[in-house]
């Protein structure tokens, strides 16, 4: 990646929605990046120097006002003119443009110098030398010590958000938590109809029936996640529920308050209804913004991981 070469639209580049906030770009930023690395491309690899050039732009919001504010303008910068925004947080106006305003209004990036201009002027986005090293070499996905002088960043606002952690993107997303759900209904309600079936057709009453029907639903929601780590179709599609912290299987207690909206269905009719709204409210708390944990997840402190993420 030549540093000079004119950088595509970073949204479109990546397929970013302008209306997420900062905080969501960085991870699907850093989600594209380690996807990257898993299909063995190299650190230094040009696309995923380009990863983090748009991380340390997008990532924040000053940098990324600037950076709107000039694909409003219809300016187009270079990797080089990015990453200096990303490091300094701020564009380098070239010296000619400050004792010559006027010719740097009416410059447009791209055209030739017209009838009096200088042979050697350059687009606004000018890229200068940095003495403090390449900025395609700075991740934005981890802590960085500052390598500037306090003059030099007096200037830069201070982050407003903190990179996440590389797990993050192991964990499953809202699309693949609701293939699941709809997969594990489908299991469960075979197990249970079939077997329902066979007690009732046995001559077994309804009440004997209804408890067993009770105990499949504990084995299948409860028994699974403590004991195998998770239910039928997460195990199928490869995940594992664990603890936040402790990375073990969720104890029972933890695994009944995570799966609350789908034991009170032992209770019917209100119960069936409770079970739909809590449903619906966890769903939608899966959120890249919420690090892909529902507010069931989160009340267990629980998650739901690959089988084996990458250390």
């Amino acid at each position: 990646m030549n540093a000079n070469d004119i950088a595509p639209n970073l949204y479109e580049e990546w397929g970013l929605d302008r209306r997420d906030g900062e905080r969501e770009l960085l991870v699907l930023l850093e989600s594209k990046d380690l996807s990257l690395g898993q299909q063995g491309q190299d650190i230094e690899d040009p696309r995923r120097a380009q990863l983090r050039i748009a991380a340390s732009v997008l990532g924040s919001a000053a940098k990324r006002a600037e950076y709107d504010k000039a694909c409003e303008a219809g300016l187009r910068p270079t990797w080089g003119d990015l990453g200096q925004l990303g490091t300094v947080g701020q564009w380098s106006p070239q010296p000619q443009q400050q004792q010559q305003p006027q010719q740097a209004q009416s410059f447009q990036p791209g055209q030739p110098a017209g009838t009096g201009q200088h042979a050697h002027q350059e687009p606004r986005f000018a890229q200068t030398a940095s003495p403090y090293g390449s900025p395609y070499s700075r991740n934005p996905f981890a802590p960085q010590h500052n390598p500037f002088p306090p003059a030099a960043t007096a200037s830069v606002p201070a982050p407003l958000i903190q990179s996440p952690a590389p797990e993050i993107s192991q964990r499953a997303g809202q699309d693949a938590r609701i293939g699941m759900a709809i997969l594990d209904l489908f299991f469960f309600s075979l197990i249970s109809g079939s077997f329902g079936g066979a007690l009732l057709s046995g001559g077994v009453d309804e009440l004997s029936t209804f408890i067993g029907g009770v105990i499949i639903l504990l084995l299948y929601v409860l028994g699974t996640e403590c004991w195998l780590g998770a239910s039928p179709a997460k195990l199928l599609m490869g995940y594992t529920v664990r603890d936040v912290d402790t990375k073990e299987r969720l104890s029972l207690t933890q695994s009944a308050k995570r799966q609350w909206w789908r034991l009170v269905n032992i209770v019917p009719g209100p119960g069936t209804f409770a079970s739909w709204v809590g449903a619906g409210v966890h769903t939608f708390t899966i959120t890249e913004k919420n690090n892909r944990r529902g507010s069931h997840d989160e009340w267990a402190n629980a998650e739901v991981v690959k089988k084996h993420p990458r250390k």
